[in-house]
């Protein structure tokens, strides 16, 4: 093996494991039990890069479990997921409501989406039998929704910050909190 690989796993050398291109791998061995530079060593040689210093914050530790935030069901990144739910309304927003079940971040968009679009489409209904310009116009504000709301959606993944909307927001975020 060379000094200057990083890779954590290296194909092994003897031909019994089936050599390159069979997949059999094997894990390296740890090193840090006793082998490390000293500490005056260490001081002299800069920061140490300890991977179990490493916290990520989208994983959290509840006794033997580990729960990823960013983890789905569906193969989609968490925030084009998100942003997904507003798509095409209501309508999206219930698809990831039944094949969804793992992510809160995910499941909070779709329920403010189904919330939010229903009542858009119930005044569209409505003032669709007195007035088609204040249909029309009221479509063009679901519309501008769609695109702000999925927007947010996305921007906000990386941190998985919910952008509520007024009253159905708040809302959805209990729906949520509650499951």
């Amino acid at each position: 093996m060379s000094a200057s690989s990083f890779a954590p796993y290296q194909p092994p050398r003897e031909p019994r494991f089936g050599g390159f291109g069979t997949g059999g791998y094997q894990q390296l061995p740890d090193n840090t039990a006793g082998a490390g530079p000293s500490s005056s060593q260490a001081a002299a040689a800069g920061p140490s890069f300890n991977s179990s210093a490493y916290v990520n914050p989208g994983v959290i530790e509840q006794g033997a479990d580990r729960i990823n935030k960013y983890e789905t069901s569906l193969p989609i990144r968490v925030d084009i997921e998100a942003a997904l739910c507003y798509a095409l309304g209501c309508l999206s927003g219930i698809v990831f409501l039944i094949f969804e079940t793992k992510n809160d971040y995910v499941r909070f968009h779709a329920w403010q989406s189904c919330l939010t679009f229903v009542i858009v489409v119930a005044v569209q209904i409505f003032f669709s039998l007195f007035s088609s310009v204040m249909s029309w116009l009221i479509f063009a504000i679901e519309l501008a929704l769609i695109g702000w709301l999925g927007y947010n959606a996305y921007i906000n993944g990386d941190s998985l910050d919910r952008y509520e909307v007024p009253y159905v927001g708040r809302i959805a975020s209990q729906w949520v909190d509650s499951e």
